[in-house]
């Protein structure tokens, strides 16, 4: 107890850690730091635009036939792909395949650090049975033109299942080739002491009027933490984008049994990040944002209104809903945008990003100018649903993603905070807690 009572008294101290933080949304070795205040996170990144700019290293798309991805955990298709460890709960892997056989599949697992490196657990530690795994089955579309073949996966299962807490990577790869198609970032957490999180607003005069957030969590830790300043490591993802996560700047452990961690009002988050919304559950010229409607064309094709920065805002982030019926059908969508004059494509490119095409930043979505509307525009095959997209301002390297915002709406916002713990016996980071919040706290 007195060696407790001296580990208490040592820690007392407000650890108050300022560092550039660490920006999952470029991926790149060296992230440098700009003041532009059109950046949602102030990093610098020189990567091909074809690169993935909102999600975790490793995670990726392959194949062009892949479609309609969705990972999430059962019972909720707008749930993070978050699962309790020894639990019956179980995430579900839809998607499609736009193409005339049906295939098989290998599935493959890997372990990962907190800031997404590769653990050095052996497949054997964390996984319960076989460290490959296989399925197959799909279902074919009555649709035609694309036809496709859609699939299911769920587990855990008898052949895949989890020993231990952490970050872990879906690997799904072609059975007879061994190629890649995609791959997807989920979480397993242990349930480990509790968690309480809310937000407090922040207004700054800064001159694009913007919000900001400054995440603020309390966490009441299990008798096993011994030196919860070394041993505990917090982060905040907003928006389920599990790229762009933040380790959390400012932290203490003056009151013994908890600790009380937050982000910084200088890397606290937009509090009014904006997202288009799109409707495609019909295809018709009467859909809501459909302005024309080609059902004979093969593919059908949609040409959607044209967008207009600050009149189009859906607010919040809605979350992929592809339809699941075999009727459902894929069209290729046009998108037009008419940006702000202000806004010079001398030395930047525009790009649609969104749940279609899993938030990557791909040639084929880049926006070109049309001369006889006058208007930018560009193609995505999409499938029946709803989903979520924004256009972004790829410039000299850096992502601007908030340029085209509508800076008057208030929007909704979700956070997750994850607590990690460094295991000095085991030698890996357990996903101790986590916790779903949104700007009132609830």
């Amino acid at each position: 107890m007195k060696a407790r009572q001296k580990l208490y008294l040592k820690e007392s101290i407000i650890y108050k850690i300022t560092v550039v933080p660490l920006f999952l949304l470029i991926f790149a070795a060296a992230c440098v730091s700009t003041s532009d205040p059109r950046t949602s996170e102030p990093a610098a990144v020189s990567r091909p635009a074809a690169e993935q700019l909102f999600t975790v290293p490793g995670e990726q798309v392959s194949h062009p036939d892949v479609y309609s991805l969705q990972l999430y955990r059962q019972g909720t298709v707008n749930s993070a792909p978050i699962l309790r460890l020894d639990s019956s709960e179980k995430l579900v892997l839809r998607f499609d395949m736009l193409e005339s056989r049906n295939r098989q599949f290998r599935v493959t697992v890997t372990h990962h650090d907190p800031d997404w490196s590769r653990s050095t657990l052996p497949p054997e530690f964390y996984l319960d049975r076989f460290s490959t795994v296989y399925f197959g089955g799909g279902n074919r579309s009555r649709a035609q033109r694309p036809g496709y073949w859609a699939y299911e996966y769920s587990f855990p299962n008898r052949d895949l299942s989890f020993k231990v807490s952490g970050n872990y990577l879906l690997r799904v790869e072609d059975f007879e080739s061994g190629n890649l198609l995609f791959s997807l970032p989920f979480f397993i957490r242990e349930n480990e002491g509790e968690l309480a999180s809310s937000t407090e607003v922040i207004f700054t005069p800064r001159q694009d009027l913007r919000i900001r957030h400054q995440t603020i969590s309390r966490f009441t830790y299990p008798d096993f933490i011994e030196m919860p300043g070394f041993d505990l490591t917090f982060y905040f993802a907003q928006n389920q984008f599990w790229g762009r996560a933040k380790k959390a700047d400012v932290f203490d452990t003056v009151t013994p049994g908890r600790v009380h961690y937050e982000m910084s009002r200088e890397n606290a988050f937009t509090g009014d990040y904006e997202f288009l919304f799109l409707n495609l559950s019909e295809l018709a010229v009467e859909g809501p944002r459909i302005l024309d409607y080609q059902p004979d064309t093969v593919p059908p094709r949609i040409l959607l209104n044209v967008d207009v920065p600050g009149l189009a805002s859906a607010g919040s982030r809605n979350y992929p809903r592809p339809r699941t019926d075999a009727n459902a059908r894929y069209a290729d969508v046009r998108f037009s945008l008419n940006p702000p004059e202000s806004l010079s494509t001398v030395d930047g490119e525009l790009y649609l990003t969104g749940d279609f095409n899993n938030w990557t930043l791909r040639s084929s979505n880049r926006l070109r100018y049309d001369e006889s509307t006058g208007t930018w525009t560009t193609n995505t095959f999409i499938k029946q649903g709803t989903y979520s997209y924004k256009y972004v301002f790829l410039q000299n390297g850096r992502v601007l993603d908030l340029i085209l915002d509508d800076t008057f709406t208030r929007s909704r916002q979700e956070y997750t905070t994850f607590v990690y713990y460094r295991d000095p016996a085991r030698f890996y980071y357990r996903l101790l807690q986590t916790n779903t919040f949104y700007e009132n706290g609830n």
